[in-house]
């Protein structure tokens, strides 16, 4: 059997941090290609992009399409926002202000070492960010902020952009460390048509456009 482009790229390139594992990114990988395939229409965003592990992987997917979308990243570079009541973790693992963060320019870096082209990098709070600098249309967003207000601004500013069909992936959805994550998936969407299911065993929301 030929090996699938998403296997080849992963055994081709290693993940530069440990803040996810294969079987996840090959998960998101998946669903940016089926949209991809299906030619949903709209440009491709990150909110929660930190040092580039998931976004090295989107360029290099689309470039294998050679798709004319374009790449959106955002992050804070300051860190996790301050933890709310959502965000208070049953385990004896917590999450902190300020936790995961990192520079711009280690993003900027690891895409000019892997000699790939740099997204467009958006820096600050995802709701402080205006909404022009969102795309227009969006086909495929990674949600990747861990705590509740950060997913819920998250959807704010990405939801009435989605295309039909579109999909979007939630990092930490049903993990229990970050228990803010499935709860403002399931605050945001209450009511709305689409629901976020949890792909088996990875960690990862997703949720389809209608």
């Amino acid at each position: 059997m030929n090996q699938s482009v998403i296997d080849q790229l992963l055994d081709s390139y290693p993940l530069i941090t440990d803040m996810l594992h294969k079987h996840q990114l090959r998960f998101i990988l998946e669903q940016l290609e089926i949209t991809l395939q299906n030619n949903v229409e709209g440009d491709v965003v990150e909110l929660g992009c930190n040092e580039g592990t998931t976004s090295l992987f989107i360029r290099r997917l689309l470039d294998y399409y050679k798709s004319d979308k374009k790449l959106y990243v955002y992050d804070s570079f300051q860190g996790l926002p301050s933890v709310t009541n959502y965000d208070i973790s049953k385990t004896e693992r917590q999450f902190t202000a300020g936790g995961c963060k990192t520079e711009k320019e280690k993003l900027m870096a690891n895409f000019a070492e892997a000699k790939l082209d740099i997204p467009i990098i958006n820096e600050g709070w995802f709701k402080e960010i205006p909404d022009h600098r969102y795309p227009d249309k969006i086909s495929f967003a990674f949600f990747d902020g861990d705590f509740y207000s950060s997913i819920m601004d998250s959807f704010e500013k990405v939801y009435n952009k989605l295309s039909p069909n579109a999909i979007v992936c939630i990092h930490d959805f049903g993990w229990e460390v970050l228990p803010g994550v499935e709860q403002a998936c399931q605050a945001f969407l209450s009511d709305k048509s689409e629901t976020v299911v949890k792909a088996v065993g990875t960690a990862i929301g997703k949720l389809v456009k209608v």
